[in-house]
């Protein structure tokens, strides 16, 4: 399970955004305020993260705080 994520935003868009860290981009889907708060494109941020397991998606939910 993934508890967190830190890393640099590499791209933002309406629902999620792509998170790199260590090479690897993650795709966080985040509500709108989340969203707002978030600083710009290439500066570095945490996430503290839910990862939904269905049987047809593998999806990642990020949060500013626990």
């Amino acid at each position: 399970m993934i508890a967190f994520l830190e890393g640099k935003i590499i791209l933002k868009k309406e629902k999620f955004i792509i998170l790199e860290n260590n090479g690897l981009g993650y795709k966080v889907f985040l509500s709108g305020s989340t969203l707002s708060k978030l600083p710009e494109i290439g500066q570095s941020i945490k996430l503290f993260c839910f990862q939904s397991v269905r049987e047809d998606a593998l999806d990642l939910y990020g949060f500013l705080t626990y």
